[in-house]
């Protein structure tokens, strides 16, 4: 799996200029079935995104086609892992 560490490069002003485009972005993949779960940091300063392991390569298209890097707003950290242990509710990431 992925960890996507949002981090915003730019003031909340210009990011907010790009949430709708964003937001519309992560959807798609949410109902593609590649983002599990995604939300802002509480201080307001980036996000975090769940993603299925998937190819590397594929998951580097992906993140390009999001206006905040398009715009040059965020960057991102991706962190990969492997879920091995969960609550029982989500058994399913452990394959994920």
């Amino acid at each position: 799996m992925f960890l996507l560490v949002v981090n915003y490069t730019q003031s909340t002003e210009e990011v907010s200029k790009h949430v709708a485009s964003h937001s519309e972005w992560v959807k798609k993949y949410i109902d593609e079935g590649i983002f599990v779960f995604a939300g802002p940091k509480k201080n307001k300063l980036g996000g975090a995104i769940l993603a299925k392991s998937i190819d590397r390569i594929v998951l580097d298209k992906i993140l390009a086609e999001d206006s905040f890097v398009k715009v040059e707003v965020a960057i991102y950290q991706v962190i990969d892992f492997d879920c091995r242990v969960t609550v029982p509710d989500l058994e399913l990431l452990k394959t994920a």
